[in-house]
C-alpha cells in the first residue's frame, strides 16, 4: 500500500473513532498505541493526528501531546450557538444553481443523529457560499461525538429533528429557522448533562 493511501487508511480510522466517542473527553491519544492497532508505523498516525487537530476533532500542546476535545458547559453552548448561526446564514444565502432540492429524508429516519446529520447537510448543500457548506461540515463532524448523549438525556430530540426534516421539505423556510433556533437553545439547556452523560463513570464510586 502506497504511503498515501497508509495515510488516508489512518486518518479515516482515526477520525471515525473520534467521532464516534472512542475516546472519554480529555483522554490522551496514544500515537504509538495507535500504530500498533492499525497495523503501522508512528509516521501516518502522527500525521493524521496533526490532520485532526487542524479539523479540531482533537487538541493538541507542544508538551501535552493529543488528546480527545475537553469542553466545558459554556464550550459547548458555544458550539451549539455557533451552529444556529451557521445555519440561519445557510438558510439566508442563496441557493448554489444545481444544487439538490431534497437530501434529507421526511423524519422517519430512526437514528436520531444520523437523521440531524443528514438535514443540517442537506441546507447546507443549497447555499452558494462553498465557506459556509464547509463550516457547518466541520461542525457537524466535531459535533458527533455529543449525539448519542443528547438523544439519552432529552427524549424530544427525535421529534424535533422530525418536525424540522418535514418544514425542509415543504419549503417552511421561516418555519424551519424559528424551529432551529428552539433546538439549539434547549440544546444548550441541556448542555451540562449531555457532559455529565460523557463522563466516565468514577471506579471509587462503583466500588
Amino acid at each position: 500500500m502506497s504511503a498515501g493511501a497508509t495515510m488516508t487508511r489512518v486518518y479515516r480510522d482515526i477520525k471515525a473513532r473520534v467521532m464516534q466517542g472512542s475516546f472519554a473527553p480529555g483522554e490522551r491519544i496514544d500515537p504509538a498505541r495507535l500504530a500498533q492497532d492499525l497495523y503501522t508505523s508512528a509516521t501516518p498516525v502522527r500525521d493524521a493526528l496533526h490532520r485532526l487537530s487542524g479539523e479540531r476533532l482533537i487538541e493538541s500542546g507542544h508538551h501535552e501531546g493529543f488528546r480527545a476535545p475537553l469542553l466545558g458547559e459554556a464550550d459547548l453552548c458555544d458550539l451549539y450557538g455557533w451552529a444556529a448561526a451557521l445555519l440561519t446564514q445557510a438558510l439566508a444565502a442563496p441557493v448554489s444553481p444545481g444544487a439538490p432540492l431534497a437530501l434529507a429524508d421526511r423524519g422517519e429516519e430512526a437514528d436520531y443523529a444520523a437523521a440531524l446529520s443528514r438535514l443540517f447537510r442537506s441546507i447546507a448543500s443549497q447555499s452558494s457560499n462553498r465557506e459556509l457548506r464547509l463550516a457547518i461540515a466541520n461542525l457537524l463532524e466535531r459535533s458527533q461525538v455529543f449525539r448519542a448523549a443528547e438523544a439519552r438525556v432529552d427524549p424530544r430530540c427525535q421529534a424535533a429533528i422530525a418536525a424540522m426534516a418535514r418544514d425542509w421539505h415543504a419549503g417552511r423556510r421561516q418555519t424551519l429557522h424559528s424551529k432551529i433556533l428552539r433546538f439549539h437553545r434547549r440544546r444548550m439547556r441541556f448542555a451540562g448533562r449531555v457532559l455529565a452523560e460523557m463522563r466516565p463513570p468514577d471506579p471509587l464510586l462503583e466500588a
